[in-house]
């Protein structure tokens, strides 16, 4: 029998308040209709979506919002790097390099 992992995943997170989505991003995006976040985990493997994640929840992040860049301190993950700082730049401020090799951004 073949497992639906969407079905399987909102299983899960059932007791959590959450709203799991499926789709690519970030065609996704607008179906995240929250207005505040304080928390943003980023962790897609690839530069394009991640950012395109940071673009649309910017400005829904409340002053002290945390989010954490997964891949941004991996060797092999250099363009995700140089995508996160180039972000992180255009918003005035920068990513904290982590000993976990992820990156973390607080908004101000």
């Amino acid at each position: 029998k073949e497992i639906d992992q969407f079905e399987e995943v909102k299983e899960r997170f059932k007791p959590f308040r959450t709203k799991i989505i499926k789709g690519p991003i970030p065609d996704t995006l607008p179906q995240a209709d929250m207005e505040k976040v304080a928390f943003l985990s980023i962790d897609m493997n690839s530069e394009r979506p991640e950012v395109a994640a940071l673009e649309y929840f910017w400005p829904k992040l409340v002053s002290g919002a945390v989010i954490v860049l997964d891949d941004y301190g991996y060797p092999g993950c250099i363009n995700q790097k140089l995508a996160h700082d180039k972000f992180a730049a255009s918003k005035g401020v920068m990513v904290l390099s982590m000993p976990t090799c992820q990156g973390l951004i607080i908004k101000p």
